[in-house]
């Protein structure tokens, strides 16, 4: 019988120590890697890519339950489209301020997107709404194969080990962290007559934190509720968010930034180049409407411009409705 991985699902093996998969012994769970980021937060990166992933999200059955997980911070739903039987779940409301109202989030899916069964916005930190997409969970999954999908840092496996210590019997946890390809392959879970399938997190191809070091990755991330940045712009103004892009903007209105209270960000005058021969990205916004720099931050505009946006690093950006 194969033994596979209980942490990422990857299949182990004891001949090479420098693949994926190794343990000392057989009668070890976890394998090297999954042991050494669980106990000493060192993260290897793995050779394996999008194409790989994407593979085995291809053979997920039409007729499954797809437990489709999104961190409201991106509110990410390209993948959406790919299933029939889909529950979204908006997953890190406790990073949000408690202000944020989940009906006019969930207003704004129902508004734009069509291909699901239900919505349920959670924060598995908190246990927030768990018992109601515990719920639904059983309700859509009823005699189904469920599988749990999303982006890498949308907080899929999180959730699932909470759901596990929550609700099954047992205390085996999948492994988590902030960085991408931590699960590599399905793993398979049983809680009471439902099989969960966890499933490797999905790649955003221009996600900046394909470009940074784990050390980053951590700084960039929130892990506690965050204090928006609010600016007052007048004509032309620049700002520096951290070392991580530049926005460009020449209008006149309050913006709100969103992102981990760890970064700064600082105006700057026009004749500062600090990022000018880097990539360059035009934007036009409406009236009300959110830019979100994925896995970084989030900017709430509340008049219609045209913004430049410069970076480093490939990024990719995100329009939405103001969603607080």
């Amino acid at each position: 019988m194969i033994r596979k991985c209980i942490g990422c699902g990857i299949e182990l093996q004891s001949e090479n120590k420098d693949k994926i998969g190794f343990v000392q012994n057989e009668k070890q769970e976890l394998c090297e890697r999954c042991f050494k980021l669980k106990n000493y937060g060192e993260y290897q990166p793995v050779n394996l890519n999008n194409n790989d992933f994407q593979k085995i999200i291809d053979t997920i059955p039409a007729n499954s339950l797809v437990i489709y997980v999104t961190s409201l911070l991106n509110l990410n739903l390209d993948y959406l489209y790919k299933f029939k039987n889909v529950l979204i779940v908006l997953t890190k409301k406790d990073l949000l301020p408690k202000s944020t109202k989940d009906y006019k989030i969930i207003n704004y899916i129902k508004k734009n997107y069509h291909n699901y069964l239900d919505i349920e916005v959670i924060s598995s930190i908190r246990n927030y709404n768990l018992d109601n997409l515990f719920k639904k969970i059983k309700k859509y999954g009823n005699r189904k194969s469920i599988y749990f999908v999303g982006l890498t840092n949308s907080g899929k496996s999180t959730l699932i080990n909470k759901i596990i210590k929550n609700y099954a019997d047992n205390n085996k946890e999948i492994t988590t962290s902030l960085y991408p390809s931590t699960t590599l392959n399905i793993i398979n879970i049983k809680i009471g007559n439902l099989k969960i399938i966890d499933t490797p997190g999905l790649l955003g191809e221009k996600s900046i934190i394909n470009s940074l070091t784990s050390n980053e990755i951590k700084r960039i991330t929130p892990k506690k509720e965050i204090k928006p940045r609010n600016y007052q712009l007048k004509g032309e103004t620049s700002l520096l968010i951290d070392k991580y892009i530049r926005l460009d903007t020449h209008i006149n209105d309050n913006i709100a930034v969103f992102l981990s209270n760890n970064l700064k960000i600082i105006k700057v005058g026009k004749d500062n180049q600090k990022f000018k021969n880097n990539y360059k990205y035009s934007v036009t916004i409406q009236k009300n409407q959110d830019i979100v720099i994925e896995d970084l931050c989030f900017i709430k505009f509340q008049k219609e411009a045209d913004i430049e946006i410069y970076s480093p690093y490939q990024i990719n950006i995100l329009k939405r409705d103001n969603l607080i």
